[in-house]
């Protein structure tokens, strides 16, 4: 009797893990931060999905610190947003990424308002509070509503720190409005005639009920940031647990292939291959060499 139950008990332990073998081997969870989930993971999954029928959940919420941590705690196989991990984090420090495509930085505010171009010096004074009045760009004789978001290490707002800073830790005015994410802070430019914010362009080309500023006279078109013309570009990034293998690996290399950047492309987004700035083409080779080195 007692042999009977063990083999019983074996079997079917051995036939649950043969389910979710197979469950696991054709299904791959994939979590994206807000820009790069409107930007082309919807269009990637699908064209994956259907080449090799893999079954691809995605998340419908959440931004760069979600898809980090969940990419950490295993909760999603692959993981997509727009800043490399932090070595200062520890949920962050050992985790793998590389670079996909390319997006930038876009100043917002709303539709009303006359001002259309604004300098990098003038953007850099907003954001710490040295200018506070739109009348000090040529606008009205009212007070700027800086929008931003809480954390430091958000994907948008550490890539805005770095590039215009070159300071991590830069503090932003602190009488800004908090919100939560970059979806919330389009819908307060979008209502309030005085606000101010930084987005990225992905995410705000489509939205029309806000208005993008042209940076230094340089409109973020894909050409401009694709040539680097307009010098604000944010790269776009993949991020594993370990060293892509199996899925995730088969994943990463459409991606990286013709295939997968013509996809990014088509979407309307700035890919790898079409970039045409200083040290593009290096950037390019070696986002590929490091895939294959990282995945052997």
């Amino acid at each position: 009797m007692k042999k009977k139950l063990l083999i019983t008990s074996l079997s079917i332990a051995l036939l649950s893990s043969n389910i979710f073998a197979k469950s696991s081997n054709n299904e791959l969870k994939v979590y994206a931060c807000g820009v790069t989930r409107v930007a082309f993971m919807k269009e990637l999954n699908e064209a994956f999905s259907k080449k090799f029928n893999i079954k691809i959940p995605m998340n419908k919420k959440g931004g760069d610190l979600f898809v980090l941590s969940g990419v950490h705690k295993r909760e999603a196989d692959i993981g997509s947003g727009c800043r490399e991990p932090l070595k200062s984090i520890d949920n962050e420090k050992d985790l793998w990424s590389t670079q996909v495509a390319w997006g930038a930085l876009s100043f917002i505010v709303n539709p009303t308002n006359k001002i259309d171009n604004i300098s990098i010096e003038n953007i850099k004074k907003i954001l710490t509070g040295k200018i506070t009045n739109w009348k000090s760009l040529g606008g009205e004789d009212k007070p700027i509503h800086l929008i931003k978001r809480a954390s430091k290490q958000s994907g948008i707002g550490l890539t805005a720190r770095e590039l215009l800073f070159n300071n991590k830790n830069q503090d932003f005015y602190k009488k800004a409005k908090i919100v939560k994410s970059s979806g919330f802070i389009r819908e307060e430019v979008a209502k309030d005639k005085y606000a101010f914010a930084i987005d990225n362009i992905i995410s705000s080309k489509g939205d029309k009920n806000i208005k993008i500023l042209k940076v230094n006279g340089v409109e973020a078109t894909k050409e401009n940031i694709l040539s680097d013309k307009y010098k604000l570009r944010q790269a776009l990034y993949f991020y594993l647990n370990e060293k892509p293998k199996a899925l995730a690996k088969k994943y990463i290399d459409f991606v990286l292939s013709k295939e997968g950047q013509s996809i990014i492309s088509k979407t309307g987004t700035a890919n790898l291959e079409e970039a045409t700035g200083k040290g593009d083409k290096d950037n390019l080779i070696f986002q590929n060499l490091q895939f294959d080195i990282k995945s052997k």
